[in-house]
């Protein structure tokens, strides 16, 4: 098993030379420059953070099999295709990819193979719709696939159905993936944020808040964390849409996306070392157990809720004051965005730490740990990356832009009265549902029980029309034979009338009980 993790890590590790070496003609996210960044927002470091990131997934991954070595590897290198292609009709190609490779992980992890086909059945319409609009030349058509694919409601269901049946390194695995990389993908072939700004911005608020109750609501672990994804996936289609008349809108939101992955996989990396040294993937029974994790995951929460000092804050300053200079018409979703940011910070941060590493335990604590060197490199990264001097950055603008001293203070204590606030209303974050369906009941057991009362409905109607068919039938028959001798004596036997009338009577007989028999 072992052996197939290093062999693993191994193509990693070489495909992030690969990257690293990777020419600049072959670029196609070319010059996604930022006046704050010294640097050009390109291909290389897209890849890297990508690779990089899978890396310190793998790293503490246990049990690898070689079917999930191969899956993985597949499902990696069918990403960087899709976000590298130049062409539309390659990149639903390689989604397709993608998507059988992520439902041979998601079996792999899993006794059940429900989620695995429920996923496939969700990306293989995906990709039907996306074929379909490439055909046709419909960018509608293409923008709700892509939106499917970035768990866009209502077809958020298949992250929270498929995640958590996958393995731990696996769920991780799959969120650092597709949902990313088909946003990516519609940032560079679509114009769909310039072209559909307010509806986008309606639907990501609607996203959002479907990530931020669930969240608030959900016992298991596993869910609670794929249910922060679609949430975060929400904030960033809201991004996307305040900054659809900004010129630097696609290195910003590729920008949020570099230092998203970085604490949402930290995030993740503490809720899997939690369940594997208590053996619980419910918050009520795991508890009070300070230690060096509860740093890493207050680290994430803080540079999730962009605190001073840590990669969040510099990403989400810049942003704000880009959605500021462009002039945006979307007031109400501006002011949405600063709500819901803080929700997240709520009902996943907050929630997250206290009902893990303060509220009492009801959960022995294993000796056994994993993880701790991927930990601590994210953790790194996302406090280093908050450092204003860092060579990257252009220091006048990022002092600027964000480290002034207004800035700092008003996020400072934003972020305090939160904090405060959730103190008193910590009971409505208490974790008291495991859900194992949401929007997806319609699909999975509404729509099904509505087809098979139909069905029935439709069989028992039937049966009472063939039984008065049949009764109707038969006494026809009676009526016709009883009164045979009457009609002889009426009309002659050997008359044409006679010969006519009972000829036609048999036969309408005849024709209903054929229709009876089919």
């Amino acid at each position: 098993m072992q052996f197939y993790k290093f062999l693993l890590l191994l193509l990693l590790t070489i495909l992030i030379v690969t990257a690293l070496k990777l020419p600049e003609n072959l670029n196609t996210i070319v010059n996604w420059f930022h006046p704050a960044l010294n640097f050009g927002l390109s291909s290389h470091i897209m890849l890297i953070s990508f690779l990089s990131a899978a890396f310190l997934i793998v790293l503490p991954a246990r049990n690898l099999s070689f079917s999930e070595m191969l899956s993985f590897f597949a499902y990696t290198v069918s990403s960087l295709c899709a976000m590298l292609s130049k062409q539309m009709i390659s990149a639903i190609i390689f989604c397709e990819l993608m998507a059988i490779s992520a439902s041979f992980i998601i079996a792999a992890g899993s006794k059940d193979s429900g989620p695995a086909i429920r996923y496939a059945c969700v990306h293989f319409f995906v990709g039907t719709i996306l074929t379909a609009g490439s055909a046709i030349q419909s960018s509608n058509l293409i923008a709700i696939g892509l939106l499917i694919n970035c768990a866009c409601f209502p077809f958020s269901f298949w992250v929270v159905d498929a995640y958590p049946a996958a393995s731990l390194h696996g769920a991780s695995y799959l969120s650092l993936f597709t949902t990313k990389v088909s946003f990516l993908v519609a940032i560079l072939h679509t114009n769909l944020w310039q072209d559909h700004a307010e509806i986008l911005a309606l639907l990501g608020t609607i996203t959002a808040i479907y990530g931020i109750v669930f969240t608030s609501l959900e016992q298991n672990i596993r869910r609670f964390l794929a249910y922060n994804v679609v949430g975060q996936m929400g904030m960033l289609i809201i991004t996307g849409s305040l900054l659809s008349r900004s010129e630097n809108a696609a290195s910003l939101l590729a920008f949020n996306i570099v230092f998203s992955i970085a604490y949402q996989l930290l995030l993740t990396a503490v809720a899997n070392s939690t369940i594997l040294r208590t053996k619980a993937v419910n918050f009520n029974r795991v508890g009070k157990f300070m230690s060096v994790e509860g740093m890493y995951a207050l680290i994430a929460v803080l540079t999730m809720a962009a605190f001073p000092g840590t990669a969040g804050f510099i990403s989400k300053s810049y942003t704000s004051v880009e959605i500021e200079a462009s002039g945006t018409n979307l007031a109400l979703y501006k002011n949405l965005y600063k709500i819901l940011n803080l929700s997240l910070y709520l009902s996943v941060g907050l929630k997250f730490l206290y009902y893990i590493f303060i509220v009492e335990s009801k959960s022995k604590l294993l000796a056994e740990k994993g993880g701790g060197v991927a930990m601590i490199v994210l953790a790194f990264a996302c406090v280093i990356a908050g450092n204003p001097y860092l060579p990257i950055y252009n220091k006048s603008s990022i002092f600027n832009l964000a480290y002034t001293t207004k800035n700092i203070w008003s996020q400072f204590n934003l972020l305090l009265c939160a904090t405060l606030l959730f103190i008193p209303l910590r009971k409505l974050f208490l974790p008291r549902i495991n859900f194992k369906m949401d929007i997806d009941w319609i699909f999975r057991a509404f729509i099904p029980y509505v087809v098979s009362i139909s069905n029935k409905l439709i069989l028992k109607t039937r049966k009472m029309s063939t039984g008065i068919l049949q009764n109707l039938t038969d006494s026809l028959a009676d009526l016709y034979f009883s009164n045979a001798t009457r009609l002889k004596e009426v009309l002659s036997y050997n008359s044409v009338s006679f010969i006519s009338a009972s000829s036609l009577f048999l036969m309408s007989i005849l024709l209903v009980l054929l229709c009876l028999s089919h």
